[in-house]
């Protein structure tokens, strides 16, 4: 499973354009690097393909051998496992942006997991409180989480303080086989 996020940089002109850019070029994208190289090198080619504005970006491939990717910004990747939120972007370069040209994409990988990842926006990732989030995430049911997760950063006013994107993913359960009983 692909996932990718970009948030076009504000103040900078044609963010939105950057952005698309970005995710176009994912979405364009045949073979799946495996390691964290791969992403990074993807995401630089990314850089110079930015023909207007700046854009942050997080991809990521999720598989059964584990999660690998790369980030630029300060969109982020977080995985929740164990009763732990972990920042897989955590050491990830703010600036400079996808669409500069000197972009610094920093890689990231981590064993396979049974854990919730999210990846998003700045506009949730640095408004949501962190100890809230812990306590509410594992009782959201799935289908309605992300909704749910915006609303955990939106205003009273009903406003947001910025763009929210999120996308949530965890790893498809197995069907039990089904026990089979027989009354004598």
């Amino acid at each position: 499973m692909l996932i990718g996020v970009a948030d076009g940089a504000g103040g900078t002109g044609s963010g939105d354009l950057a952005a698309e850019t970005v995710v176009r070029e994912l979405s364009l994208l045949t073979d799946v690097p495996r390691p964290e190289s791969g992403w990074t090198g993807f995401l630089s080619r990314v850089d110079q393909r930015v023909a207007e504005g700046e854009s942050t970006g997080v991809v990521v491939a999720r598989t059964n051998d584990g999660i690998v990717g790369a980030s630029v910004g300060d969109s982020q990747a977080w995985l929740f496992e164990d009763g732990e939120l972990v920042d897989l972007t955590r050491f990830q370069c703010r600036k400079p942006l996808l669409g500069s040209g000197v972009a610094a994409p920093t890689g990231f990988s981590r064993p396979a997991s049974g854990g919730l990842l999210l990846v998003a926006t700045d506009g949730f990732c640095n408004y949501v409180r962190r100890k809230d989030l812990l306590k509410e995430i594992l009782w959201i049911g799935f289908e309605v989480l992300a909704s749910r997760l915006v609303e955990m950063v939106r205003l009273p006013s009903g406003d947001l303080w910025d763009d929210v994107g999120i996308v949530a993913c965890r790893p498809r359960r197995t069907p039990r086989k089904r026990r089979r009983f027989t009354i004598e």
